[in-house]
Formats: C-alpha cells, sequence, structure tokens
C-alpha cells in the first residue's frame, strides 16, 4: 500500500505513522509511486516498543540503528529535507 503525502505534512504524517507501527514493521519513502531499485529511499523499521532504524539509499547509504523517537523524528526531518527537497509530495509505502 502506498500513501501520497505533501512535503508539509511529512512531520505530522511521521508522528501518526510512529504511532501506529508494530515491531518489525516498515515503512519506505520515496519520490515515486512506483520505485525502482535504485531510486533513493528512506526506510524506518520499527525494532522494538521504543527503538527504531532509519536507512537512507541513496547519494551516501547512511544507518541510524536503535535510535529513540525523538532521534527518529529529527534524523528524518534531516533526511527529507536531503532527498524531498526540491518535491511537492512524496510516498510512504508500508510493509
Amino acid at each position: 500500500m502506498s500513501k501520497k503525502i505533501t512535503v508539509e505534512k511529512f512531520e505530522s504524517f511521521i508522528l501518526e505513522c510512529v504511532n501506529e507501527m508494530k515491531t518489525g514493521e516498515k515503512v519506505i519513502f520515496t519520490k515515486k509511486e512506483m520505485p525502482l531499485a535504485k531510486d533513493h529511499t528512506i526506510t524506518l523499521t520499527k525494532v522494538d516498543d521504543d527503538r527504531y532504524t532509519v536507512i537512507e539509499r541513496g547519494i551516501e547509504d547512511l544507518e541510524f540503528s536503535n535510535i529513540d523517537f525523538n532521534e527518529v523524528i529529527k534524523e528524518l526531518m534531516k533526511l527529507k529535507e536531503k532527498e524531498f527537497g526540491d518535491c511537492e509530495y512524496f510516498y510512504a509505502h508500508k510493509g
């Protein structure tokens, strides 16, 4: 399932998403509705009740492992500017 989200609503979507995620669940953020394997992505994974992993696949591959809720928001907001700064909207794919 993919959901189209405006860049302005990114932070509120992240807050909603993090609150609803179950352990092991992933959300992948992309610029395209049907991304290719080589496209830039940001993946958020819930590791346990209060720990998350954020992985960026793009110009540089970055990974922030075992971070808490506040760090998730901070890192995703930085990555949003870097990866989606030139976009009006992006897609979230839950899996």
